[in-house]
């Protein structure tokens, strides 16, 4: 089975040269693809936050924090961290306070793990939208190459260097493959040549 390598091509005229230049080296037209971005919209829907990856976030930052929250709990039950006005010796240590203090440290740091774990997945899905998004306003054109061996490969790579492309790589492992399409209607996504 063939693999692909794909160059970014900033214009279409760049991405134009290096089709031909590809043909003109031996590639077929069937083994060398073109591809645009999809409209932005389609795209973005892929950075939404499910519910299942939230409540995980949550159970383990209140699991963690709860964990450390009932160990400082112990520590001043015991005596071993004074707090202000609870210095050592001015209050009898039983087994009430002691338990009231491991459970005021279980809730007050699984609250605080929860709300930090959802935070931290919505801040970085979010992190993840805006990255995505400046990708596309960045444009550009694909242009794929099926390859049969390491020859191919270096050669289809330096045809792509050589008319200009930013970047050269297998396209699954550089590019999202679901956000490019072709103009050609009979191939019309690259997560299809996969």
């Amino acid at each position: 089975m063939k693999n692909l390598i794909g160059g970014l091509f900033e214009t279409q005229e760049n991405a134009n040269r290096a089709y031909q230049a590809l043909q003109d080296s031996g590639f077929s037209g069937n083994e060398i693809s073109m591809f645009i971005q999809k409209p932005r919209n389609k795209t973005i829907r892929a950075t939404e936050v499910r519910i299942q990856d939230i409540a995980r976030n949550a159970f383990l930052g209140g699991l963690i924090l709860g964990t450390i929250g009932a160990f400082i709990g112990f520590l001043i039950g015991t005596g071993r961290i004074a707090l202000p006005g609870l210095e050592p010796g001015s209050v009898d240590f039983n087994p009430a306070f002691l338990f009231a203090s491991v459970m005021a440290g279980i809730v007050g740091g699984g609250l605080t793990g929860i709300i930090l774990g959802v935070a931290t997945k919505l801040l970085r899905s979010r992190e993840k939208a805006e990255v995505m998004t400046r990708k596309i306003k960045q444009g550009g054109v694909l242009v794929t190459a099926s390859i049969g061996g390491s020859q191919s490969e270096a050669r289809a790579r330096r045809i792509m260097e050589e008319n200009k492309a930013m970047e050269v790589g297998n396209p699954s492992e550089k590019w999202d493959l679901n956000a490019w399409i072709s103009p050609n209607e009979n191939s019309p996504s690259l997560a299809n040549t996969r």
